[in-house]
């Protein structure tokens, strides 16, 4: 098709100008001049025509678009997009786990990575467990695309720790968890992120990917806008609510995702040569409208967090969370937001957590990170039985080798240890090896 219509204009082309020609002209009533001009009219038709037919067989011409039998290019068109730049990334990664448990020893996800509320309080304990795995194997996508409205660009990601699908007994095949989506413009993010509650530069350089106990780690879908300042900048967002409870007495944890209103979070940021410092307000509503109750609360949490720099390679990293409104948004929901009283009413539970950790570089090729945490809840045991947790801790030292750029070998020693109102506990060692590569 495409070498027939070339055959077709250029004979088109040959026969005008072939009616251009002197001795063609003398027989026409038309002058000289006219034929010209009409010869130029049909090459810039058939210029056009050509353009067209690149077009349809060249993926690069994709925004170039017919317009009034004419083709129209970006720049005649100010909303038409320009070039989207793509990155991809990620890492793989293999851990080595054992884990000794000095009670009934953590079946699941809680294998995989430190969940403080995992570790049990009774039963009878069992020899250690090794367990491999390249869950925490990530992949992301970041693309980015110029308009008249600025810059917009995307962010996804997905790894394959808590999968629903797999399983150790023959090909270990697990289904992609996705962490991150999210689109950006100018001062808006809108999309599925950290909650802006949580100030990611305090997080410590674990080994393991969630951490400690009394720390604040929530990904959710929120809107967000973001002020710069001179110093720092201002955050606002509203996040998607999630209202977890303990029944009265104490038993499975209730899910209620019956709220009306997003949770309200206001963080403001300090940064300078002397590293970062933020403060953060958390407002939510804790709601539950199924199961025969009908109940609501408001409750809100503070969270002072930071990384002071020490020298020019180590630091310090720490945060301190407190409220009434903290449940999920601590330790992985180590502790429900509330209870539930007799009259079928939300009593809140005040909690708090704490964590300092200090990272030391020893050369261009090896650190360490060495940190403690705890965290603790005011629980009334009248409402709530004893079988509830009234306090964990936990420890974690590393080191971690760089032996080329983009890959670390690390080794890690974690401790827990979970306290029930009941004054039953557990306690968790555990060792994990770690290889990882960036690409």
């Amino acid at each position: 098709m495409k070498l027939t219509n070339q055959v077709a204009i250029m004979v088109v082309i040959s026969a005008n100008l072939i009616a251009a020609s002197p001795a063609y002209a003398a027989g026409e009533e038309a002058t000289h001049e006219a034929r010209i001009q009409e010869l130029e009219e049909t090459v810039l038709e058939l210029k056009a025509l050509l353009e067209q037919q690149a077009c349809a067989s060249d993926a690069t011409c994709s925004r170039v678009k017919q317009v009034g039998g004419a083709v129209a290019h970006p720049q005649d068109h100010p909303s038409t997009y320009e070039e989207t730049t793509i990155r991809v990334g990620g890492f793989v990664k293999m851990d080595a786990i054992v884990s000794d448990y000095s009670k009934a020893p953590t079946r699941g996800i809680g294998e995989d990575f430190f969940i403080p509320g995992s570790i049990r309080t009774s039963g009878d304990p069992s020899d250690p467990s090794l367990n491999l795995h390249a869950k925490e194997t990530r992949f992301w996508l970041q693309s980015n695309t110029p308009t008249v409205r600025g810059d917009i660009s995307t962010y996804f990601e997905i790894d394959f720790m808590a999968s629903l699908q797999g399983n150790a007994r023959t090909v270990n095949a697990y289904s992609p968890r996705l962490r991150h989506a999210y689109i950006k413009m100018g001062r808006w993010t809108v999309g599925q992120y950290w909650t802006s509650f949580f100030n990611t530069a305090s997080v410590p350089e674990y080994m393991d990917d969630l951490g400690p106990v009394g720390v604040a780690n929530a990904r959710q879908p929120q809107i967000r806008y973001t002020l710069p300042t001179e110093n720092g900048s201002w955050v606002f967002a509203l996040e998607n609510p999630e209202t977890t409870l303990t029944p009265l007495g104490g038993g499975p944890r209730i899910d209620a995702g019956d709220s009306a209103f997003p949770d309200v979070v206001v963080r403001r940021n300090w940064a300078g040569n002397w590293g970062t410092f933020s403060v953060a307000g958390l407002l939510r509503e804790l709601k539950i409208d199924s199961a025969g109750f009908d109940a609501s609360e408001f409750g809100s949490a503070i969270a002072l967090a930071g990384k002071f720099n020490i020298g020019d390679q180590d630091d310090i990293r720490w945060q301190i969370n407190y409220g009434d409104g903290l449940g999920r948004y601590m330790g992985m929901n180590s502790f429900n937001v509330g209870t539930l009283d007799a009259n079928g009413e939300i009593n809140l539970t005040t909690q708090y957590g704490v964590l300092a950790a200090y990272r030391h570089v020893w050369n261009d090729n090896m650190h360490s990170s060495l940190g403690a945490s705890f965290s603790d809840a005011d629980n009334d045991t009248a409402i709530s039985g004893f079988d509830v947790p009234e306090s964990f801790q936990s420890a974690h030292a590393n080191l971690v080798w760089s032996p080329v750029q983009r890959m670390s070998l690390g080794a890690e020693y974690i401790w827990g240890r979970r306290k029930d109102e009941s004054g039953n506990d557990g306690k968790l060692n555990r060792i994990q090896l770690s290889a990882i590569y960036l690409y």
